[in-house]
């Protein structure tokens, strides 16, 4: 027999037995919907099944602990299965998106297609010329080494989000756990420690433009 919003409420909140059937139970349920989103999301597609199916478990089991520490904020305005699954979706979400973000790297970017002319706003329908593709490929070089070497790790991160996975200051400052200010000076002492190591290689930022235009 399926549970109320009521009978959720009162086993959820009683002994540890009739507790822990309930957790159970519910755990089940944020699993399956977990795993199922996880299964629709084609930029995880490269996963076994065995990593989504432990994905799945552990955000369940987070997503599980904000359900039982919010049990007081569930106002019974539509199912408690539906309420305590929102809270798993939102959680999974959230957490894919730190992960693909915390795991941002210039190499992997570049493997997959990512090149210096996102960042300078280039056209990518120019023509190619082999001389200046290799031209190119050591100033990129230069760029990616000064980032991964000379800007610290909080740097790197702030410079790759906004200049190259283009997420908005706001998001960046929430997933960092600091403010939009703290964002943009992360942000402008990176450019400056970009510009004097690319200085240092003999770069110049108007040749770099004419490179790539």
């Amino acid at each position: 027999m399926e549970r109320n919003n009521e009978a959720w409420l009162r086993d959820l909140k009683a002994d540890v037995a009739q507790q822990a059937e309930a957790i159970e139970e519910l755990l089940k349920h944020l699993r399956r919907g977990v795993l199922a989103y996880l299964y629709s999301r084609s930029d995880l597609n490269y996963l076994a099944d065995s990593e989504l199916r432990q994905m799945s478990n552990d955000f369940a089991q987070e997503a599980l602990l904000k359900v039982q520490a919010n049990l007081d904020k569930f106002q019974g305005k539509s199912k408690f299965t539906t309420w305590a699954s929102k809270i798993a979706a939102n959680h999974t979400i959230s957490e894919l998106r730190r992960a693909k973000w915390r795991d941002l790297s210039l190499d992997a970017m570049t493997e997959a297609g990512t090149s210096l002319q996102e960042i300078l706003t280039v056209p990518s329908n120019q023509t190619s010329i082999p001389d200046t593709e290799n031209e190119r490929q050591q100033v990129w070089d230069a760029i990616n080494d000064v980032i991964n070497n000379e800007l610290t790790e909080r740097q790197r991160q702030v410079l790759v989000a906004v200049k190259i996975e283009n997420y908005p200051i706001a998001e960046v400052a929430r997933l960092l756990e600091t403010n939009p200010n703290n964002i943009y000076k992360l942000l402008h002492d990176a450019r400056l420690k970009l510009k004097h190591g690319l200085q240092a290689s003999d770069l110049d930022y108007d040749y770099i433009l004419k490179l790539f235009s």
